[in-house]
């Protein structure tokens, strides 16, 4: 296994318009999220947050210059993960089983 970065994310499903939930032919409910990371950790030790990424509507507000306001709707943290060595039945000799 390789070594790499995890985020475990926190989001707050009640904040998120239900405009914003997209329904596919299949049924299925989806959104499209955006995440940012920060430079410095927040109080909570947060590394980044989450927000509802922009519409194509906004995305051309913001090329004219308009000001647009994010749909905030989480944040989270993202922890270094450990490589894990594999184990064989040698490595457990002394089980008394």
């Amino acid at each position: 296994m390789k070594n790499g970065k995890a985020r475990s994310i926190s989001i707050c499903v009640s904040d998120i318009p239900k405009d914003r939930i997209l329904k596919h032919e299949n049924g299925k409910m989806y959104m499209n999220l955006s995440t940012w990371d920060s430079d410095d950790p927040d109080k909570f030790g947060n590394d980044f947050s989450v927000s509802m990424s922009p519409t194509k509507a906004e995305i051309e507000k913001r090329k004219s210059g308009e000001k647009v306001n994010r749909v905030f709707i989480g944040n989270g943290k993202i922890w270094e993960q450990k490589e894990m060595q594999a184990t064989t039945e040698e490595d457990h000799d002394d089980l008394p089983f």
